[in-house]
């Protein structure tokens, strides 16, 4: 994404870089130019997914008159072969004016860009806690499939950063403009909330983009689904009549943070 002030240009990204080249610049894979706003890029592993999203491309954005806009495009898998399916994201315009994309596809929600600029949509603290964060990077080595994955990481409620990364968090007062530096880079974006892909999941999300044309999705799975989602997926170590011969740690089991577990056995 390039944006400019006139419709004839000159077009640039958060870095003053032109989208015009001046010169044959190899402009996808490892060692690719890197300008322009990543605004998404290949990536797995992200809510419940079941294959992940490479090579998407062929896009278009409406801008709808229902105060909204949306991000069209098609995708490849990185489960082989070249089948692809079509994809719809919301769009989210961040303070600085730049597009950041939702972390999961539209499923029907009337957030505006009016609504983010001037309604708490969502009480900062309900984002605190461990968050999963996904970094679409640059130089992905498309020809071998790859893709990023997620990370964790931990917002507390002073406005601190912990796990994979460092740093600070913050939502704007009177608004719905998310804040948040990692290491040395520092994202600008919008906190919403949204329903997982293939899931009536809903969850807290932010998206946010650093002016050097990368973005970042992040999500905490709202409380009131967190006991449903652990019944639904958790791992049984063991079955009834089941004759164990090692040890087994009955709590290694898929856990949800803020659901507590306890086992009982009458044997």
């Amino acid at each position: 994404v390039f944006r400019s002030k006139n419709p004839d240009g000159p077009y640039l990204d958060g870095m003053n870089r032109s989208a015009i080249f001046s010169s044959y610049v190899l402009n996808y894979g490892v060692n690719a130019d890197q300008r322009g706003q990543l605004i998404l890029g290949a990536y797995d592993d992200w809510g419940f997914m079941s294959a992940g999203e490479v090579a998407q491309g062929h896009n278009s954005v409406i801008a709808a008159p229902d105060g909204r806009s949306y991000l069209v495009y098609h995708t490849r898998f990185n489960t082989g072969g070249e089948g692809h399916q079509v994809r719809v994201h919301q769009l989210y315009l961040n303070k600085e004016g730049w597009l950041v994309a939702s972390p999961f596809e539209y499923s029907g929600g009337n957030t505006t860009d009016e609504d983010i600029a001037t309604t708490t949509i969502i009480e900062p603290n309900r984002i605190s806690g461990t968050c999963s964060l996904l970094v679409h990077r640059y130089s992905l080595n498309h020809k071998e499939l790859e893709v990023v994955r997620p990370v964790e990481i931990v917002l507390s409620a002073e406005g601190k950063v912990s796990g994979a990364y460092t740093g600070t968090w913050s939502v704007e007062e009177g608004n719905s403009y998310f804040n948040i530096t990692l290491g040395n880079t520092s994202y600008k974006g919008v906190l919403v909330e949204e329903q997982m892909d293939g899931k009536n999941i809903k969850v807290i999300s932010f998206t946010a983009c650093a002016k050097n044309g990368v973005h970042i999705w992040g999500y905490k799975m709202r409380e009131d689904y967190l006991l449903a989602w652990q019944i639904n997926n958790q791992n049984m170590p063991i079955k009834d009549g089941q004759t164990i011969s090692e040890n087994i740690d009955l709590y290694g089991i898929l856990l949800t943070d803020g659901v507590d577990i306890e086992w009982t056995s009458s044997h």
